[in-house]
């Protein structure tokens, strides 16, 4: 996509003349800012509203909505345009009373939010794999072995020390083939598996774990760790047969990762009311819960009751099986790191991001969750700017 446009000096020159407010409502607070450093304004002035001109030829859209949606911005003496995500090439250049603007798409160009740039701390050297947390996910059953093992190699992909899968006797075997750095734990008792897991920094509970009686009796003990805690899944599903489930709880040290039928099921909801008033049906339910809500789809909502996070990163081409097994993994593995809240919110950015890493080069129809797996180092290293 690639958009020409030529543009006359003085004509510029007479519209702000003729209408002071032409500047403020054309351009940005930046783009002024750039015009008034600079000698020839009007020069400068003409040649960013012809860019902005190209950029709309580019994209063969209507010249009625607001400029200001599309900005040029100046970087090392190189100019170039964002509009609404995308980024653009520009040329310009003057001639006599003209100035000309040549605007070209940055094809596959992924705009990076300014809140997540430099987010991650900075690894110190001395560190070993203690430091980036001990990690224990609870899940998986016989023919639901995937799902725990895409948390855990997200998990580990996601920054994670150690990880540790925590199964039943049954697949034990199956993950201990399956696997190469997560590692595969099962116990004789629920006792010793509590013991373990109180031995860890943070714990996930849910994914392809069943819903059988055993596995509720497992969630209640679990519930009592005071760790920072991830539901998901199953364990969202199991969650609704216990009374008064976060009453040992401290407060906003759990996160819950439902999609919308898993919360109808939290709330007894309907689906479709959910789905019409997300933003504020979350912020209810954690509030009075006093847990983190991760509430899935394609706007995820992530809040603690008092703040919220609407998260933009993301395509249709994740909506297959175990996406959000992944995030899970993800964001189990940033709550050695930051607070429950923070920790979700970045997890969430990051699964998205990592996913349109995946489209751009895969393409939305075959992405399958592995693939976002595969795409989070590139997500992590594009939020890094240091």
């Amino acid at each position: 996509m690639y958009g020409i446009d030529i543009c006359k000096i003085s004509r510029i020159k007479d519209l702000f003349d003729k209408y002071p407010k032409f500047l403020d409502e054309y351009f940005t607070e930046n783009e002024i800012n750039y015009i008034r450093k600079k000698k020839n304004p009007y020069e400068r002035m003409a040649g960013i509203f012809s860019a902005k001109e190209a950029i709309i030829k580019a994209n063969e859209i209507d010249k009625t909505f607001p400029p200001k949606e599309i900005e040029i911005f100046h970087e090392n003496k190189k100019p170039y345009g964002k509009f609404r995500g995308q980024k653009y090439y520009l040329s310009i250049s003057h001639e006599r009373d003209y100035a000309v603007a040549f605007a070209k798409l940055i094809e596959n160009y992924i705009e990076i939010e300014k809140e997540f740039i430099n987010i991650m701390p900075k690894r110190d050297s001395n560190s070993h794999k203690g430091t980036f947390g001990k990690i224990g996910i609870v899940g998986g059953s016989f023919g639901m072995t995937g799902s725990v093992y895409l948390s855990s190699n997200a998990c580990l992909k996601s920054g994670a020390g150690l990880v540790y899968n925590v199964v039943d006797k049954e697949i034990f075997e199956i993950m201990s083939i399956k696997y190469i750095e997560p590692i595969a734990k099962t116990f004789d008792n629920n006792d010793d598996l509590i013991k373990f897991l109180n031995s860890l920094d943070v714990v996930a509970i849910g994914p392809g774990m069943g819903t059988k009686k055993e596995k509720i009796e497992i969630l209640k003990r679990v519930l009592k760790i005071q760790k920072p805690l991830l539901i998901d899944a199953d364990g969202l599903n199991n969650l609704v047969l216990i009374d008064e489930p976060f009453k040992n709880r401290k407060d906003f040290q759990t996160v819950l990762t439902p999609h919308p039928l898993e919360f109808s099921r939290l709330t007894g909801l309907d689906p479709n009311f959910i789905n019409n008033n997300r933003e504020k049906l979350a912020k209810e339910y954690a509030k009075k819960n006093k847990v983190v809500l991760v509430l899935k789809g394609s706007a995820t909502v992530v809040t603690d009751g008092d703040r919220i996070y609407i998260n933009k990163s993301g395509n249709p081409g994740m909506a297959s099986a175990g996406s959000g097994d992944v995030l899970t993994g993800i964001i189990s593995a940033l709550l050695k790191i930051f607070p429950s809240f923070e920790a979700a919110k970045v997890g969430v950015y990051i699964h998205g991001l990592a996913g349109d890493f995946a489209k751009n080069s895969l393409g939305e129809v075959s992405m399958r969750a592995r693939d976002i797996i595969n795409f989070l180092p590139m997500a992590f290293k594009s939020i890094d700017k240091n």
